[in-house]
């Protein structure tokens, strides 16, 4: 049923390897993230079936009806906004989360992991663009929440995170990417992570995020397909 997942895979993969080999960078530096939103839990497992163990997800309640009933080797990514009454169900089913953008937040995550005991890594979601229908902090605001997510001990600081705009094409991109990598560069010092994250690119322009420094690339349509939203 889901036999086209293999050759979307290869496609993409294909233009991965050659954005890093153009950026002069090693495939392995870069992580692909399958983003499922939208999708039944029988597409996310064949997506796993099929190797690849990085999975997106926008909505809490997704991932609390998906988690479940998955088997294999996989890791949970929450992409999407997360409100502080949903993070005790959270926590338990993703190792990241890459929408931290406030304090409340961040030591409402870092007092539910300690009680479970239960570390994960987060990302600080920063709005480049200043787009307000975009979620995140703002630039000026980074930096501070940053150093303050470094003292946390279960919410570990891993590195950032942004959502490219919607208008404004590659000119638009390369200043958000550009934007995330500078303060990603001031910051990398705190992080704690095995190597400072910049969760940034999707499926239309991840090739310039990985020309930008992207680690982690979230990558939905291109792999499974156009969604049909309710």
């Amino acid at each position: 049923m889901y036999e086209y997942l293999v050759q979307n895979y290869r496609d993409v993969e294909t233009e991965i390897a050659a954005a890093c080999s153009t950026a002069g960078r090693s495939r392995d530096s870069v992580n692909l993230i399958t983003v499922t939103k939208t999708y039944p839990a029988e597409l996310v497992q064949a997506v796993i079936d099929t190797g690849h163990v990085h999975l997106g997800e926008n909505r809490p309640q997704e991932i609390m009806d998906k988690a479940p009933v998955l088997t294999g080797d996989h890791t949970f990514h929450l992409i999407g906004q997360l409100q502080t009454n949903k993070v005790r169900k959270v926590i338990p089913l993703v190792q990241w989360i890459h929408s931290v953008d406030r304090d409340s937040l961040l030591d409402k995550i870092d007092t539910i992991a300690a009680e479970l005991n239960k570390p994960v890594n987060i990302l600080i979601q920063v709005n480049t663009s200043g787009e307000e229908s975009k979620s995140g902090c703002t630039p000026e605001e980074a930096v501070a929440l940053c150093q303050r997510a470094a003292t946390k001990e279960f919410a570990r600081f891993c590195g950032l995170m942004t959502i490219g705009p919607v208008e404004g094409g590659e000119e638009a991109n390369q200043k958000s990417f550009t934007m995330l990598r500078e303060i990603g560069e001031q910051v990398k010092h705190l992080g704690k992570g095995e190597r400072f994250e910049l969760s940034m690119g999707m499926s239309g322009d991840f090739a310039q995020a990985i020309a930008e420094g992207s680690t982690m690339i979230r990558v939905g349509s291109r792999i499974v397909g156009a969604r049909s939203y309710p």
